[in-house]
């Protein structure tokens, strides 16, 4: 009886084994579709212009396609629970991944996707509202050390990333400040325009047009290092903050999808990101083009994850 049952274990082994190498085989066998889990807007816009050259690199229609809903787990979730042919994958913003599954029970977890691509890292920067008794990052911290939970910052939501974010800036400079949450980061910039808030974080695109037009004053990024479409702008690291927080943009496929086919989607992706009508898509949109392969990727996504398992704990979502 055991060998019996040993040998259906191993044929049903094989059998697995073939139909994972045959789909891998016939990939792409039909259109592909992308999951944006927004609104459509930047992120979408986005992804439909990277499909125009994915389409073209891997021979196949690739339609974009937005399923929004509470912060992009409902779009995560779907695709998380497709089929994993490679047919069906996900561009967003790494929280989905490493952020969401910590906060609530969702019907998937950080190992039910599969990193494809990185994209892009945004940046996030962090800004001041123009008559801010503040004018860099060194001076905000400064004042805020003085003051302590005197400094306002806008966010885009409880819990939402922007608030993250912000947290994890307080927490790594050792400083407090009082969080106002808004529906979203454009009336959170807005209310920092109008001097109601002291400061606000959000996409290099949405912030940096308003420094630039002398209406909020740009205190810092949260790169690595200074992004190219940033050059000015001082990271957070070289005023004294150890942290580097940049909004991963990639591609996801649902988990158990065959590495051949991952491997040759982000082949696809790293022709894509160089063609002329994404590259200068980048630069109109203030979006920092960062490729990078899917284990490049994945390891990004695993610091990333342990990270956030740390932080989330201790920040306090009932404001």
């Amino acid at each position: 009886m055991k060998r019996t049952l040993t040998t259906l274990l191993a044929g049903a082994g094989l059998a697995l084994a073939a139909m994972t190498a045959q789909a891998a085989a016939e990939f792409p066998s039909r259109a592909v579709t992308i999951i944006v889990p927004y609104s459509p807007g930047s992120t979408d816009t986005l992804a439909r212009t990277l499909s125009e050259g994915l389409s073209e690199e891997l021979g196949t229609p690739v339609v974009v396609e937005t399923r929004p809903g509470a912060g992009g787990t409902v779009g995560g979730a779907y695709v998380a629970n497709a089929d994993p042919d490679g047919h069906t994958l996900l561009f967003a913003v790494s929280s989905v991944q490493t952020v969401a599954p910590h906060q609530r029970d969702l019907p998937y977890g950080f190992e039910d996707l599969k990193p494809v691509a990185r994209v892009a890292v945004g940046p996030n920067v962090l800004a001041a509202r123009a008559d801010a008794p503040f004018k860099t990052m060194e001076e905000m911290l400064e004042y805020a050390k003085a003051n302590p939970g005197k400094v306002s910052y806008g966010s885009a939501g409880t819990g939402g990333a922007t608030h993250i974010a912000a947290e994890a800036i307080a927490k790594a400079a050792d400083i407090e400040m009082f969080h106002i949450p808004f529906g979203g980061v454009t009336p959170a910039i807005a209310a920092t325009v109008a001097g109601d808030v002291d400061v606000v974080l959000g996409f290099a695109s949405a912030i940096l047009p308003q420094a630039e037009a002398g209406k909020l004053v740009a205190l810092a990024q949260l790169s690595e290092e200074r992004a190219q479409l940033a050059p000015d702008l001082p990271t957070l690291k070289e005023a004294g903050v150890d942290l580097a927080l940049p909004p991963n943009v990639g591609i996801w496929a649902p988990a158990g999808t065959p590495d051949d086919v991952v491997e040759t989607i982000s082949a696809a992706v790293a022709k894509a990101v160089q063609r002329e009508n994404f590259v200068k898509f980048g630069k109109t949109t203030l979006t920092e083009i960062d490729y990078a392969d899917a284990l490049t990727f994945t390891e990004v996504l695993l610091a990333e994850n342990s990270y956030f398992e740390w932080l989330l704990p201790q920040i306090d979502f009932s404001q």
